[in-house]
């Protein structure tokens, strides 16, 4: 391979032989050519070191983004109604934003994860915090027992972060279109371990059937990646350079409302959403069995209570069976509010 002064000789155009003695050197570049060679010999170094400095200081200028897909490989994280993975969802999210944001000159942008890979949380946090980062966004799917619960959630920690939270945050909910479950403080190991601001994202519940297909929907996924790299780039005071805004969102709905009076169903902290079909009240059957410890099971269209048979109607996939049900079955107290016909108590036994 060539050396250095090899090329610089030969850019001088003087004849040149490696093999010279270091002790004949001096004697060789004497002459005319010697202050030619000189000054080309200290400009060429000199320009070499600028272009090496200048981009030892470019890269130090630029902010450093770091994406986090949640969960990966063994961790499939939340599966939804079709078995459908969160897993997928944050990775593919985290690859769009990434597209997005590469090509902006003031950017550097790191995903902890770029395949299906595992990750632990101890991990997440060293990559960003060894960068030095500026700002680390973690990227999830939500999930709930309740199979209706719904919506976009921003989670922040310190309260430096908390105008992250609410920059991503709006730009977040209006690519949904989703319910706004808002910004909130939440101890997540990811966003209170890393050194700079920080936020968790909850796009939309896995375990809603609704939102899990939506979840998966292409041009979903372009609105929330362009609409977390619009939030990215307001907070850290970067001018946003990625394609034009996407269409208006529409909000996604259920293919087959339910034809029925909704009722609230309490049991015990949690809300669920009940329906009233010729004044008997039906309710979701697996989520509140199951928390009266009954074993829920489904079998020739209708859904079993400890092996059991029970009346059920089908409503957006999900089996509702009538609250005295549970009574005969599970021994559960049942009482239905007198101020307000809409709302149902339901209690273990005693």
């Amino acid at each position: 391979m060539e050396s250095k002064i090899d090329l610089i000789m030969q850019e001088a155009g003087i004849e040149w032989d490696a093999s010279t003695p270091n002790e004949d050197l001096p004697n060789f570049l004497k002459g005319p050519r010697r202050p030619f060679l000189l000054f080309w010999a200290t400009s060429t170094f000199a320009q070499d070191a600028d272009k090496s400095n200048n981009w030892r200081d470019n890269e130090m200028a630029k902010k450093i983004i770091v994406i986090d897909a949640g969960h990966g490989a063994k961790d499939p994280g939340a599966v939804g109604p079709t078995k459908k993975n969160e897993k997928d969802f944050n990775l593919t999210m985290a690859i769009k934003v990434e597209a997005i944001l590469k090509d902006n000159p003031e950017l550097k942008v790191i995903l902890t994860r770029r395949t299906d890979v595992f990750l632990e949380l101890e991990e997440r946090v060293s990559i960003a915090n060894k960068a030095n980062a500026d700002v680390f966004v973690s990227i999830h799917a939500n999930s709930n027992s309740n199979k209706s619960a719904s919506g976009t959630q921003t989670y922040y920690m310190r309260p430096t972060s908390k105008n992250l939270a609410n920059t991503i945050h709006k730009q977040l909910v209006e690519a949904t279109g989703l319910r706004d479950r808002g910004v909130t403080y939440g101890s997540f190991y990811v966003i209170k371990h890393t050194k700079m601001d920080a936020v968790l994202l909850e796009v939309g519940f896995i375990s809603n059937v609704v939102e899990e297909s939506a979840l998966f929907d292409v041009d979903f996924q372009n609105r929330v990646a362009l609409a977390i790299a619009k939030g990215l780039c307001a907070h850290i005071g970067v001018p946003f350079t990625g394609p034009a805004p996407a269409p208006t969102p529409v909000t996604p709905k259920p293919a087959e409302p339910a034809p029925y009076p909704a009722m609230e169903v309490i049991v015990g902290k949690k809300d669920f959403v009940g329906y009233s079909i010729n004044n008997v009240t039906f309710v979701p059957s697996r989520p509140i069995g199951e928390m009266l410890g009954g074993k829920i099971g489904y079998a020739g269209g209708k859904v079993t209570i400890n092996g059991s048979a029970v009346e059920t109607v089908n409503i957006n996939g999900i089996g509702h069976v009538p609250a005295r049900a549970l009574t005969t079955a599970l021994g559960a107290r049942i009482f239905w509010d007198k101020t307000n016909p809409k709302r149902v108590d339901i209690f273990p036994k005693l």
